[in-house]
């Protein structure tokens, strides 16, 4: 029988272990458990009681790859035994998060966090993306290093239950009732601990520099994903019941307007929809935007009908029943559901920051819940009410009244949407303390491309966006209205990563000016173009900067020489274009190559369409939508703001591991905002000292003017 919980021989008790000459151990387990981890996630997974380890393979110091069958022998090996208690041996695993838990809660041992590796995040942090077998393709491994392709019908056949069947009486398949697979199983599990170390191998070496303290760093992120977010059970479920009765309503006004039996099928409101204009054989949410948008943008005459233009005008009842299929379809109930389906018993969400996840910039990424993605509840007014709003509101869908709800937002699930923060509620006697860095991608553009006039803004503590009205409006700061500020907002945030202006293509407004669109801002393509130009004359620093990064990182692959603009240098370590950020942490750009390239423009002058032939820098990464691994093309924008965001990563660093120095509880952290859980009494853990962490002095940033607000309060809120 395999080893379970609570079946620890004598090899697991207190004893002395006599002094391991290890230094590494990679390892991987197969388990079994009667709940599915896909679904409900690593937490409730590993806390069942049905959970086992059924095998192991793992090898110590890059020796060859040894096996251990717990379903043969439940008694662990004496030297994997030796090389878990050994507190100088680092553990490495591709996902070892799952391993690490795995050993905790089933296996009773505990080796410190700070001891794990992580593979896959080590690949993350070389900008690679995907599954241990795609990053294997990716990375050029051989063939014999690589993930057996069976694995995914191995784990099926013995990892879970098996439903009953006329033919099959068997519940669980193991190795008695299949022992060629179980052979086949157990080298699989082998080959996986070969295909890791593979990995590890080619990635962890001196010219792809990793800083030790990058480990300090997932040491904590692991703690904190141990930690959980508090979640407020009922408040979930009120949620939940609220955007399904909103869902029902929908269908009802569509059945009323269309008179169809079904009107969220496709199959029944897609030859209706085509009837009144409506160009496209699907229905999804990007072709109904399109569709929406460029009738629109031909009503209001930003749009000039063309000879054979594929958006024929809609009718109008089409819009309206566009526009509700576009709520109908919504995803509001997505997060809620995930909330319910995962959590942990004790109400807290665990596993949710996934470390590295984003490609080159190295920020956090989500895991089911996803608190990186999350929409903001538009409230408008004064910004000092908000906070009372939205917990009001909140306090709403935890009594169940619908009714308010609908009297405070027209739109039920537009508050629901813009309410999932408040699922993330401190216990009883607790409060949250969140602080959030102040404009920390415009300061570090700033400071990057060593702009004194938008540095100064910060340093003098003034509004971003309201000196950039004074340029774009013509009026002196103290005259900038709320309406002026709202309309700058979106040139200070996006026009810095060479935005341009904006067209309408394929029915989607492009550039800034759908930039604003999806902020929420409305203005006109006019109003966006003038954005852009103002920016670039008020801030000209930027633009310069982006040029000098493109010709340093072109010079760089021809040469393969180093180059510097400003903070930042760049080197050729084959197969990769290396950017070192001033942290001392690396953006690692796989295979780059320069090409000759056609580029479309509009000749200023004559209006004309032109074409010139440029060089044009690319590398391999993942495709924005999917897992597809190609070719991007880029542009000194795009790699300022690789650079950027990886700085702003790398302050959020620097305030994450301050205030864990200083005895904040931990809890998340989103975008560049921590969330800390403390005692409601607490003088210490407050608001001015988590502030402090956050914008302390760091070395490698002299003169980037820091600054963070925050709040304190019973439900995490964005204001």
């Amino acid at each position: 029988m395999a080893l379970v919980r609570g079946q620890l021989d004598e090899r697991f008790g207190v004893h002395d272990v006599a002094p391991s000459k290890t230094r590494t151990l990679a390892l991987d387990f197969e388990t079994y458990c009667k709940l599915d981890l896909k679904k409900v996630g690593l937490d409730l997974y590993s806390a069942h009681p049905s959970c086992e380890v059924l095998m192991a393979a793992y090898s110590i110091d890059g020796g060859e790859v040894r096996h251990w069958d717990a379903t043969v022998n439940p008694k662990m090996p004496r030297d994997l035994w030796d090389a878990l208690h050994d507190e100088r041996v680092k553990i490495w695993a591709f996902n070892a998060q799952f391993e690490r838990t795995i050993l905790n809660r089933v296996l009773d041992i505990w080796p410190t966090i700070r001891r794990f590796r992580c593979t896959m995040v080590l690949a993350y942090m070389h900008s690679y993306t995907g599954t241990l077998d795609q990053i294997g393709e990716r990375a050029g491994l051989s063939s014999d290093k690589q993930k057996m392709a069976t694995g995914k019908k191995l784990i099926s056949m013995f990892c879970g239950p098996h439903a009953l069947t006329a033919g099959n009486d068997e519940k669980r398949w193991t190795r008695h009732t299949h022992p060629v697979e179980w052979k086949m199983f157990c080298e699989y599990n082998k080959q996986d601990v070969v295909a890791e170390t593979a990995l590890k191998n080619r990635l962890d070496r001196p010219q792809y520099h990793i800083p030790e303290r990058e480990w300090d760093f997932y040491a904590l992120d692991q703690e904190i994903n141990d930690r959980g977010l508090p979640i407020d059970k009922l408040f979930v479920e009120r949620a939940l019941d609220m955007a399904e009765r909103r869902k029902d309503e929908l269908t009802t006004i569509l059945r009323k307007k269309t008179h169809l039996a079904n009107p969220g099928s496709v199959q029944q409101l897609l030859p209706w929809v085509k009837e009144r204009g409506y160009p496209f054989d699907d229905l999804q949410k990007l072709s109904i935007k399109k569709v929406l948008t460029a009738n629109a943008g031909r009503i209001s005459g930003e749009l000039k009908q063309k000879k054979g233009e594929l958006f024929p005008y809609l009718t109008d009842e089409c819009v309206e029943v566009l526009k509700l299929r576009l709520q109908h379809s919504r995803t509001t109930p997505t997060k809620y559901n995930a909330l319910l389906v995962a959590m942990g018993d004790d109400q807290r969400m665990r596993y949710v920051f996934q470390f590295a996840g984003a490609a080159r910039t190295a920020r956090f990424a989500g895991r089911r819940f996803q608190p990186q993605n999350m929409t903001t509840m538009k409230l408008g007014g004064d910004e000092s009410t908000h906070e009372a709003v939205m917990s009001f509101c909140t306090d709403m869908i935890r009594r169940d009244d619908y009714a308010g709800v609908q009297l405070l937002r027209a739109e039920p699930l537009d508050a629901l949407a813009g309410l999932v923060r408040s699922s993330v509620r401190a216990r009883k006697g607790k409060k949250l303390v969140v602080c959030d860095l102040s404009s920390i991608e415009s300061v570090v553009i700033g400071w990057v491309s060593g702009c004194e006039r938008l540095l100064n803004v910060f340093r003098e503590g003034r509004d971003a966006y309201k000196d950039f009205a004074t340029e774009l409006f013509k009026v002196p700061y103290a005259e900038v209205t709320s309406e002026q500020r709202k309309q700058s907002k979106p040139a200070t945030l996006g026009a810095g990563y060479r935005l341009g202006g904006g067209d309408i293509r394929d029915g989607k407004k492009t550039g800034l000016w759908g930039y604003a669109e999806n902020m929420g801002i409305d203005m006109t393509r006019k109003e966006a173009h003038r954005g852009v130009a103002t920016f670039r004359r008020v801030y000209k620093e930027i633009p310069a900067t982006w040029y000098a990064l493109e010709d340093a990182i072109m010079r760089t692959i021809r040469t393969h020489q180093t180059t510097t603009v400003g903070h930042i240098t760049f080197s050729y370590a084959k197969p990769y274009l290396v950017c070192h950020l001033p942290s001392g942490r690396n953006i690692y750009y796989l295979k780059p190559r320069i090409s000759k390239v056609w580029f479309e423009f509009t000749d200023k002058e004559t209006g004309e369409r032109k074409r010139v032939l440029k060089d044009q820098i690319s590398y391999m990464g993942k495709q924005q939508n999917g897992n597809g691994w190609r070719r991007i093309q880029s542009h000194g924008g795009k790699f300022i703001e690789n650079i950027v965001q990886a700085i702003a990563r790398d302050i959020l660093r620097e305030g994450l591991m301050a205030a864990k120095k200083f005895g904040f509880t931990i809890i998340g952290h989103v975008h560049d905002e921590i969330i800390c859980e403390e005692d409601e009494k607490s003088d210490r853990y407050t608001l001015e000292n988590l502030r402090a962490c956050m914008i302390k002095a760091i070395k490698w940033a002299v003169g980037m003017p820091l600054n963070a607000a925050g709040h304190t309060t019973k439900i995490y809120c964005k204001l």
